[in-house]
Parts: structure tokens; sequence; C-alpha cells
């Protein structure tokens, strides 16, 4: 089977899915998209895939415009066309209806629903959406909502999203043998033995650090001081800096890392994770290194991957945007939580079961086959 995976760009971070779908013996898989870095996320490797079709793409302000979608529908070549679930890109409203034209299925891969749609926006994003045979979501949820809107269950496959759980499991095994000491990150506060919150991150107002610098101060007050390590850069760093310093708070700035030999061992040893944002990927890179996970619990304002994160077991929520109510959950976890083996052990084992490039890559291809065989049946 022939099948074109068609993105703006590839992160890096979405290499070790893309290896685990080029290794896949009954697809062949072309990956479409710039080669190109954007905002500042590096590209993943292309001379690591078997085919990669450089695919730029010309951008008017939020709207985009990418011809070798159109290209690609229209060769004939492929069996399945995978599209990024994106209305902004002008091109898929065109490459879309062409594929299904000339008999080629075609499915839609993002987000989905974060939350249940009302009035335009459920017309716009039901009109949008049905120019796919099938959606591949990121979350059990955004299913949900979508059979809400009207979709039927066979025409939704939840496929999840991950980070390299391997290459996790290895750099924890050198971790627990010693080899990557030099990263201990409580070594590099003036008070190590207080508890340790990190997270990995873009500076930016949406991920609203400041919030756990407020928590912080507040449970300095309670007499339970805590210290904080960022690894992330953006604009918001200085004033987070200017914030830490004023309320006199333990903290670190790392800045961007890219290396997981040290990312891991920091998160590795970190007591918690705490994103006080929306949390994403971020959820996936902190539960495959074993540490629990908080973020704001109002659903319909978070990302699907949200999901991994299991109340009392691998995480906890608090009220979105309240300070106080921080301080109060990651307390509470310092507290009451399971002993740090047992969190760690449940941490990993969410991402081993589902939040997995391996996962991702099987899931992706039994739909592919569903979808295809489908069609083939009917013509």
């Amino acid at each position: 089977m022939r099948v074109a995976v068609i993105y703006q760009v590839w992160p890096h971070y979405r290499l070790p899915v893309a290896l685990e779908m080029d290794a896949d013996p009954a697809i062949a898989y072309s990956f479409y998209g710039s080669g190109e870095r954007l905002e500042g996320i590096e590209h993943l490797d292309i001379s690591r895939l078997g085919r990669f079709v450089i695919a730029r793409s010309t951008s008017i302000g939020r709207l985009l415009w990418q011809g070798g979608a159109v290209r690609a529908a229209l060769t004939g070549r492929y069996d399945a066309i995978v599209l990024l679930a994106n209305p902004n890109h002008l091109s898929t409203w065109i490459a879309a209806p062409l594929a299904r034209l000339r008999g080629i299925p075609v499915l839609f891969w993002g987000h989905g629903w974060l939350r249940q749609d009302t009035g335009p926006k459920r017309l716009f994003r039901h009109g949008f959406y049905r120019l796919a045979d099938h959606l591949l979501l990121y979350a059990e949820r955004g299913k949900r909502l979508g059979m809400a809107a009207g979709w039927k269950d066979e025409d939704i496959t939840v496929v999840y999203n991950s980070l390299s759980v391997d290459q996790a499991d290895a750099i924890i095994a050198r971790i627990e043998r010693g080899e990557l000491d030099d990263h201990i990150p409580q070594r590099r506060f003036a008070d190590p033995d207080r508890p340790l919150i990190v997270c990995t991150a873009r500076l930016t107002d949406k991920c609203r650090f400041h919030l756990l610098l407020d928590a912080a101060a507040r449970l300095a007050e309670r007499g339970r001081p805590i210290n904080i390590l960022l690894l992330g850069d953006g604009p918001e760093r200085q004033a987070l800096e200017d914030q830490a310093r004023r309320l006199s708070i333990a903290a670190i700035f790392h800045g961007a890392c890219y290396d997981e030999t040290i990312t891991g061992p920091l998160l590795y040893h970190a007591d918690l994770t705490v994103s006080p944002g929306k949390i994403g990927l971020t959820a996936l890179h902190s539960l495959m290194y074993g540490t629990p996970a908080i973020t704001h619990g109002t659903l319909d304002d978070q990302m699907p991957e949200v999901e991994a994160i299991e109340p009392g077991r691998t995480g906890a929520f608090f009220t979105n945007g309240d300070a106080g109510s921080l301080a109060d959950t990651i307390a509470d976890w310092l507290a009451q939580a399971p002993d740090r083996a047992t969190v760690r052990a449940a941490c990993r084992a969410t991402t081993r079961d589902r939040w997995n490039p391996k996962a991702q890559a099987r899931i992706l291809s039994e739909a592919l086959h569903r979808v295809v065989n489908a069609r083939r049946s009917v013509t």
C-alpha cells in the first residue's frame, strides 16, 4: 500500500513515530513536508526516512498554501492520503476532494474536537472534516465529542500521540547505572533537599508559568518552599526571571535543551512536572521518565495528551487560573502521593500502554488498511 502523509513541517519530536511508520513492511509511506524548521522548532532529519518529499508552503497571515498536497492528490500514485487536519491550510480544501474524486481515500490527522462546538463554528468544523473519509484523533475525548457531533464510531480512530519511549528507557537504564549523575538537578540548588518541580516547555504566556511562581511563593509562606527548574526558552523568560527574583523563589531557567541525556535525568529525578497552562506533549515527556504531572483540569481548555494523567496515580489537576489551588494541589501531592518507585512505575506504564510510537504506528496502519479495503470493496 502506498500512502502520502502530508504535513507543513515534521517537528523533530515526530521522528520516532515516523521511523516506526517507515519500517512498516505493508505500507510504503511518503512523508511530505518543508524540511525546514518552523517558529524555533527543529525539523526532523529527513535523511532518516526512506521517502521524504519536499513540499514547501506559502503563508498569508494564518492561511497556508501547500502545492505539494494538491500534486499528491492528482498523481494517482497513492492508495490513501493523510492530511493534517488544519482548516487554515487552503490547499487541503482542494486536495481532499480531488483525491476522493479519483477514488483515493482521505484521512485527516489532528487534535479533532477539544470542546463541544456551537453555532457557526460547529457548522464550519463539520464541513471541513466531512472532506475526509476518516479521522485520526489524538484522544478518546475528541472521539466522544466527534460522535456527539454526528460522526460514526467506525469513521474515527484514536491514534494517541507519542515521544520516544525507547530512548527514554535507554536513558533511564543509564541513570540507574549511575552514568548520568552529572545531571542530577537537585545539586544545582542551594537547598537540594526541597521538593523539585520541573517543566519542559516554551516560555510563552499560554504556558502561564507565572501561576507556578505565585504558587511557590504561597508554599514558601506556609513553610513548604520548593525548587523550580524550567527547561525551555521563549518570549516570557525575562518576565518570569524578574518575577522569581521579586518573590525570592529558588528558580533556575535552563533554557532550551534538545539533548535527552540532559533533560532525561532532570525529569527523572524531579518530584513533579507542573504545567499551569495547556500541557500537551509535556505530559508524555514527564510520564515516560516516571515523573507525575500536574496541570489544570478544565478539559475544554486542554490539549488531548492530558488524558494520559490519571489523578492520584500519575498526577493531579488544579483549578484553572488559580495559583492558590495550584499551591494546594502541589502540597497535597507531596504529602499524600504513593511512594516514588510506585509512582514512577505507574507513569512509565502509561506511556508503554498507548502513548508511544509503536502503538501509534500500529493503530495508524490498522486504520489505513480498514479504510482502503472498505473503499476497494465498494469499487
